[in-house]
C-alpha cells in the first residue's frame, strides 16, 4: 500500500513539474514573439514620419502577448513547485520582469495617447527598445525556469 502510495506521489510530482514546465515554454515563446512586436516597434519609430495606426497596431498585438504571459505566470505559480535557490531566483526575476514590461507597456500606451506620437517619437523609441531587452531578458529566463527537473 505505501509502495503504490509513493508512486501516486510521484507520478503527481511529475505530472506537476511537466506542467509547470510547459507553462514555462509557452511563456518563453510568447516572450520571443513580445519581443519581435517590440522590435517592428523600434522599426516603425525609426521612420521620423512612422504611420500612427501601424504603432497603434504593434502595440495591440504586444499587449495581447503581454496578458498570455501573465495568465501563463499565474498558472505556473499555481503549481506550487519546489524551487532550488537557482530556480526561485529566475523565477522571482521573471516576475520582476513581466511586471516590469506591464508598466513599461502601459506607460508606451500613455505616450501614445497623448497628444502627437510624432514629438514624442524619441522617448517611445527608448521605452521600445528597453521593452525589447526585457523581453528578451524574459524569453532567456523563462528557458531556464522550462528545465526543471521531473525525477
Amino acid at each position: 500500500m505505501k509502495t503504490i502510495t509513493n508512486l501516486a506521489l510521484t507520478l503527481a510530482l511529475t505530472a506537476s513539474v511537466a506542467f509547470a514546465n510547459d507553462h514555462m515554454t509557452q511563456i518563453a515563446a510568447e516572450a520571443r514573439e513580445l519581443a519581435s512586436d517590440y522590435k517592428k516597434m523600434t522599426i516603425t519609430l525609426k521612420d521620423k514620419n512612422f504611420p500612427e495606426r501601424e504603432l497603434q497596431e504593434e502595440l495591440k498585438a504586444a499587449e495581447n502577448e503581454l496578458e498570455k504571459i501573465e495568465g501563463h505566470m499565474m498558472e505556473f505559480s499555481a503549481a506550487a513547485l519546489t524551487l532550488t535557490p537557482a530556480q526561485s531566483k529566475d523565477w522571482k526575476l521573471a516576475q520582476d520582469l513581466v511586471q516590469l514590461l506591464d508598466i513599461f507597456h502601459g506607460r508606451k500606451s500613455v505616450l501614445l495617447e497623448g497628444g502627437d506620437p510624432h514629438k514624442k517619437r524619441s522617448a517611445i523609441l527608448a521605452e521600445a527598445q528597453a521593452l525589447l531587452t526585457r523581453a528578451n531578458t524574459l524569453a532567456d529566463v523563462a528557458k531556464r525556469l522550462s528545465a526543471i527537473p521531473t525525477s
